[in-house]
Protein backbone atom coordinates (compact mmCIF):
# COMPACT_ATOMS: atom_id res chain seq x y z
CA UNK A 1 0.00 0.00 0.00
CA UNK A 2 2.81 2.38 0.91
CA UNK A 3 4.54 1.63 -2.41
CA UNK A 4 1.27 2.25 -4.23
CA UNK A 5 0.80 5.63 -2.53
CA UNK A 6 4.40 6.52 -3.30
CA UNK A 7 3.84 5.65 -6.96
CA UNK A 8 0.69 7.78 -7.06
CA UNK A 9 2.59 10.67 -5.48
CA UNK A 10 5.39 10.45 -8.03
CA UNK A 11 2.84 10.25 -10.84
CA UNK A 12 1.04 13.36 -9.59
CA UNK A 13 4.31 15.30 -9.38
CA UNK A 14 5.16 14.20 -12.90
CA UNK A 15 1.73 15.25 -14.16
CA UNK A 16 2.01 18.62 -12.46
CA UNK A 17 5.43 19.20 -14.00
CA UNK A 18 4.04 18.21 -17.40
CA UNK A 19 1.11 20.60 -16.95
CA UNK A 20 3.46 23.44 -16.10
CA UNK A 21 5.47 22.58 -19.20
CA UNK A 22 2.35 23.20 -21.28
CA UNK A 23 2.90 26.94 -20.88
CA UNK A 24 5.03 28.35 -23.71
CA UNK A 25 6.74 31.73 -23.70
CA UNK A 26 6.26 33.51 -27.02
CA UNK A 27 8.46 36.37 -28.13
CA UNK A 28 6.75 39.02 -30.24
CA UNK A 29 7.88 42.24 -31.91
CA UNK A 30 6.34 45.39 -33.35
CA UNK A 31 5.30 44.30 -36.83
CA UNK A 32 1.74 45.58 -37.37
CA UNK A 33 -0.74 44.35 -38.39
CA UNK A 34 0.73 40.90 -37.70
CA UNK A 35 2.13 41.35 -34.19
CA UNK A 36 2.38 44.40 -31.96
CA UNK A 37 1.68 45.71 -28.49
CA UNK A 38 -1.73 47.43 -28.35
CA UNK A 39 -2.77 50.55 -26.43
CA UNK A 40 -3.31 48.44 -23.31
CA UNK A 41 0.16 46.90 -23.52
CA UNK A 42 -1.23 43.55 -24.65
CA UNK A 43 -0.05 41.41 -27.61
CA UNK A 44 -2.27 41.80 -30.66
CA UNK A 45 -2.29 41.20 -34.40
CA UNK A 46 -3.11 38.60 -37.04
CA UNK A 47 -0.17 36.33 -36.27
CA UNK A 48 -0.74 36.60 -32.52
CA UNK A 49 -4.33 35.46 -32.95
CA UNK A 50 -3.28 32.56 -35.16
CA UNK A 51 -0.70 31.51 -32.58
CA UNK A 52 -3.32 31.58 -29.83
CA UNK A 53 -5.74 29.57 -31.94
CA UNK A 54 -3.20 26.88 -32.81
CA UNK A 55 -1.79 26.73 -29.25
CA UNK A 56 -5.27 26.21 -27.83
CA UNK A 57 -5.89 23.40 -30.30
CA UNK A 58 -2.55 21.86 -29.32
CA UNK A 59 -3.31 22.11 -25.60
CA UNK A 60 -0.80 24.82 -24.68
CA UNK A 61 -1.18 28.08 -22.82
CA UNK A 62 0.89 31.08 -23.84
CA UNK A 63 2.77 33.87 -22.14
CA UNK A 64 3.85 36.66 -24.46
CA UNK A 65 7.02 38.71 -24.08
CA UNK A 66 7.46 41.93 -26.09
CA UNK A 67 11.02 42.28 -27.42
CA UNK A 68 13.11 44.07 -30.03
CA UNK A 69 14.05 41.79 -32.92
CA UNK A 70 17.74 41.48 -31.98
CA UNK A 71 16.78 40.42 -28.44
CA UNK A 72 14.41 37.79 -29.86
CA UNK A 73 17.33 36.21 -31.72
CA UNK A 74 19.40 36.05 -28.52
CA UNK A 75 16.52 34.76 -26.38
CA UNK A 76 15.87 31.96 -28.87
CA UNK A 77 19.55 31.03 -28.77
CA UNK A 78 19.65 30.71 -24.96
CA UNK A 79 16.12 29.35 -24.53
CA UNK A 80 14.75 32.39 -22.67
CA UNK A 81 11.70 32.16 -24.96
CA UNK A 82 10.22 28.97 -26.36
CA UNK A 83 9.09 30.25 -29.72
CA UNK A 84 8.81 33.23 -32.01
CA UNK A 85 6.29 34.15 -34.66
CA UNK A 86 8.83 34.80 -37.40
CA UNK A 87 9.80 33.95 -40.96
CA UNK A 88 10.95 30.67 -42.40
CA UNK A 89 14.55 30.36 -43.62
CA UNK A 90 15.85 33.12 -41.36
CA UNK A 91 19.67 32.89 -41.41
CA UNK A 92 19.97 34.86 -38.16
CA UNK A 93 18.45 31.99 -36.13
CA UNK A 94 19.14 29.00 -38.37
CA UNK A 95 21.20 27.21 -35.73
CA UNK A 96 18.93 28.09 -32.80
CA UNK A 97 15.46 26.94 -33.87
CA UNK A 98 13.29 24.30 -35.46
CA UNK A 99 10.79 25.77 -37.90
CA UNK A 100 7.21 24.62 -38.03
CA UNK A 101 6.34 22.82 -41.22
CA UNK A 102 3.14 24.84 -41.22
CA UNK A 103 3.20 28.14 -43.06
CA UNK A 104 0.46 30.29 -41.51
CA UNK A 105 1.11 33.54 -43.41
CA UNK A 106 2.84 35.06 -46.41
CA UNK A 107 4.25 38.57 -46.24
CA UNK A 108 5.46 40.58 -49.20
CA UNK A 109 8.25 43.12 -49.18
CA UNK A 110 9.65 45.51 -51.74
CA UNK A 111 10.83 49.05 -52.25
CA UNK A 112 8.88 52.24 -51.69
CA UNK A 113 9.72 55.50 -53.42
CA UNK A 114 8.33 58.93 -54.20
CA UNK A 115 7.12 59.84 -57.69
CA UNK A 116 10.20 61.92 -58.59
CA UNK A 117 12.40 58.82 -58.09
CA UNK A 118 12.15 56.23 -60.89
CA UNK A 119 10.67 52.89 -59.92
CA UNK A 120 13.17 50.02 -60.30
CA UNK A 121 12.42 47.43 -62.98
CA UNK A 122 15.52 45.37 -62.21
CA UNK A 123 17.34 44.87 -58.92
CA UNK A 124 20.45 46.53 -60.33
CA UNK A 125 18.44 49.74 -60.74
CA UNK A 126 19.01 50.18 -57.00
CA UNK A 127 22.75 50.60 -57.53
CA UNK A 128 24.18 53.94 -56.41
CA UNK A 129 20.83 54.85 -54.86
CA UNK A 130 20.40 55.31 -51.10
CA UNK A 131 18.25 52.53 -49.67
CA UNK A 132 16.60 52.96 -46.24
CA UNK A 133 16.49 49.74 -44.22
CA UNK A 134 14.94 48.77 -40.89
CA UNK A 135 17.70 48.02 -38.37
CA UNK A 136 17.53 44.46 -37.05
CA UNK A 137 15.78 43.04 -40.13
CA UNK A 138 17.89 40.71 -42.27
CA UNK A 139 15.29 40.30 -45.06
CA UNK A 140 16.23 36.60 -45.39
CA UNK A 141 19.87 37.46 -46.09
CA UNK A 142 19.32 40.46 -48.36
CA UNK A 143 20.70 42.82 -45.69
CA UNK A 144 24.03 40.97 -45.70
CA UNK A 145 24.14 41.07 -49.49
CA UNK A 146 23.67 44.84 -49.44
CA UNK A 147 26.36 45.24 -46.79
CA UNK A 148 28.89 43.22 -48.76
CA UNK A 149 28.11 44.52 -52.27
CA UNK A 150 30.18 47.56 -53.22
CA UNK A 151 27.65 49.12 -55.60
CA UNK A 152 24.71 49.34 -53.16
CA UNK A 153 24.33 52.01 -50.49
CA UNK A 154 21.99 51.81 -47.52
CA UNK A 155 21.25 53.49 -44.22
CA UNK A 156 19.39 52.15 -41.20
CA UNK A 157 16.46 53.37 -39.16
CA UNK A 158 14.59 51.92 -36.20
CA UNK A 159 11.17 51.03 -37.67
CA UNK A 160 8.76 51.52 -40.55
CA UNK A 161 7.40 54.75 -39.05
CA UNK A 162 10.79 56.45 -39.05
CA UNK A 163 11.48 55.01 -42.52
CA UNK A 164 8.37 56.77 -43.82
CA UNK A 165 9.51 60.04 -42.23
CA UNK A 166 12.93 59.71 -43.86
CA UNK A 167 11.32 59.04 -47.24
CA UNK A 168 9.04 62.04 -46.77
CA UNK A 169 12.07 64.26 -46.12
CA UNK A 170 13.97 62.79 -49.11
CA UNK A 171 16.67 61.37 -46.86
CA UNK A 172 16.84 58.31 -49.07
CA UNK A 173 15.69 57.18 -52.51
CA UNK A 174 13.94 53.95 -51.54
CA UNK A 175 12.65 52.25 -48.42
CA UNK A 176 13.13 48.49 -48.21
CA UNK A 177 10.01 47.56 -46.28
CA UNK A 178 7.34 44.94 -45.69
CA UNK A 179 4.07 45.78 -47.40
CA UNK A 180 1.49 45.74 -44.60
CA UNK A 181 3.71 47.33 -41.91
CA UNK A 182 4.58 50.11 -44.36
CA UNK A 183 0.90 50.63 -45.17
CA UNK A 184 0.20 50.91 -41.43
CA UNK A 185 2.99 53.48 -41.08
CA UNK A 186 1.68 55.45 -44.06
CA UNK A 187 -1.74 55.66 -42.44
CA UNK A 188 -0.14 57.50 -39.54
CA UNK A 189 2.11 59.66 -41.71
CA UNK A 190 0.72 59.91 -45.25
CA UNK A 191 2.99 60.54 -48.22
CA UNK A 192 0.79 61.53 -51.15
CA UNK A 193 3.08 60.47 -53.98
CA UNK A 194 4.53 57.25 -52.56
CA UNK A 195 4.76 54.27 -54.91
CA UNK A 196 5.56 50.63 -54.30
CA UNK A 197 7.43 47.99 -56.31
CA UNK A 198 7.14 44.39 -54.98
CA UNK A 199 10.34 42.42 -54.62
CA UNK A 200 9.76 39.10 -52.83
CA UNK A 201 7.27 37.11 -50.76
CA UNK A 202 8.31 35.45 -47.50
CA UNK A 203 6.51 32.68 -45.66
CA UNK A 204 5.92 32.94 -41.92
CA UNK A 205 6.53 30.08 -39.50
CA UNK A 206 6.65 29.28 -35.81
CA UNK A 207 10.28 29.08 -34.72
CA UNK A 208 10.89 26.87 -31.67
CA UNK A 209 14.02 27.29 -29.54
CA UNK A 210 16.28 24.25 -29.58
CA UNK A 211 17.92 25.25 -26.30
CA UNK A 212 15.03 24.01 -24.15
CA UNK A 213 15.22 20.48 -25.55
CA UNK A 214 11.51 20.21 -26.44
CA UNK A 215 11.49 21.93 -29.83
CA UNK A 216 10.63 18.74 -31.74
CA UNK A 217 7.63 18.02 -29.52
CA UNK A 218 6.38 21.60 -29.68
CA UNK A 219 6.75 21.72 -33.45
CA UNK A 220 4.87 18.47 -33.90
CA UNK A 221 2.08 19.65 -31.63
CA UNK A 222 1.68 22.93 -33.54
CA UNK A 223 1.84 21.24 -36.94
CA UNK A 224 -0.77 18.68 -35.88
CA UNK A 225 -2.99 21.42 -34.48
CA UNK A 226 -2.66 23.45 -37.68
CA UNK A 227 -3.65 20.43 -39.75
CA UNK A 228 -6.58 19.70 -37.44
CA UNK A 229 -7.89 23.26 -37.70
CA UNK A 230 -7.49 23.21 -41.48
CA UNK A 231 -9.47 19.96 -41.73
CA UNK A 232 -12.21 21.55 -39.63
CA UNK A 233 -12.34 24.51 -42.02
CA UNK A 234 -11.36 26.94 -39.26
CA UNK A 235 -8.42 28.48 -41.12
CA UNK A 236 -8.36 30.82 -44.08
CA UNK A 237 -6.43 29.29 -47.01
CA UNK A 238 -3.32 31.19 -48.08
CA UNK A 239 -3.58 33.06 -51.38
CA UNK A 240 -1.73 31.63 -54.36
CA UNK A 241 1.73 33.10 -54.90
CA UNK A 242 2.24 35.29 -57.97
CA UNK A 243 5.57 34.63 -59.66
CA UNK A 244 5.79 38.21 -60.96
CA UNK A 245 6.33 39.43 -57.40
CA UNK A 246 9.95 38.31 -57.58
CA UNK A 247 11.89 41.30 -58.94
CA UNK A 248 14.07 40.58 -61.95
CA UNK A 249 17.69 40.24 -60.93
CA UNK A 250 16.84 39.64 -57.27
CA UNK A 251 20.02 38.16 -55.77
CA UNK A 252 18.53 35.58 -53.38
Amino acid sequence: MARYLLFIGILMISCCAHAQHRVLTVGYVDFPPYQFRDANGEPAGLFVELTRQVATEAGYRLEFLHLPTARVYYFLEIGAIDLWQGFANNPAVADSVLESRSRPLRVEYGVWHRSHVPGPEHFEDLKQRLLIRITGYNYAGLARFLDEAEDYRSTGTVNHNTAVEMLKRDRGDYVLGYREPMLEALKLNPVDDVLYVPMWVREAAWLFSIAGGDASRWRQAFDDAWQSLAEKGQLEPLPKLDDHRLMEGFPL
